[in-house]
């Protein structure tokens, strides 16, 4: 029953930190690792150089603290001293690109689908002329929080979750 509730706060855990309708929510766990050891929990303090969360303190924070409060609304201790486990998580982002595709051969006279006669209407910054599908693309930021749970006796990761989204506002690269 302790792995069943270690995992739903996990899980938990993804959904306090992101705010979206459209987001990829995954997780991954030792299967041999006894959860129900587990109690008391720490924040890793050290960061890579290259995590956005080292420059951006206020996400870093807000992140930390939506854990914290999801970890012991689940029935977990912070300790400050000889913690059961740590806790750490990561940011990044990455532009994407997505390529979208009407139509085909068809009736659409320059803004419908496929077949097109002249120049059109204009939309979605583009015109038609001739024949052929409409094609556009996108272009946006994808933003991934990681949150690990590592067993502190052992220094082994034995809980790991992501949540990946589109990110909208301010860029944390």
């Amino acid at each position: 029953m302790k792995v069943f509730r270690v995992i739903v706060a996990g899980a938990l855990v993804l959904f306090a930190v992101t705010a979206g309708f459209a987001m990829s929510v995954k997780s991954d766990y030792e299967k041999n690792f006894d959860f129900s050891q587990l109690r008391t929990f720490a924040f890793k303090a050290d960061r890579a150089s290259n995590d956005p969360l080292v420059t951006n303190t206020l996400e870093a924070r807000r992140i930390q603290n939506a854990l914290a409060a999801q970890l012991q609304s689940n029935g977990f201790t912070q300790a400050s001293q000889n913690p059961d486990f740590i806790v750490a998580f990561y940011s990044r982002t990455r532009q994407k690109t997505q390529v979208q595709s009407f139509g085909g051969f068809g009736p659409g006279f320059g803004f419908g689908r496929g077949f097109g006669w002249g120049y059109g209407i204009p939309y979605r910054g583009r015109w038609r002329w001739g024949y052929g599908p409409d094609i556009w693309t996108t272009d946006y930021t994808q933003g991934c929080v990681m949150a690990d749970i590592i067993d502190a006796k052992t220094n082994q990761l034995v809980w790991r979750g992501r949540v990946t989204d589109t990110v909208n506002g301010i860029d944390c690269e």
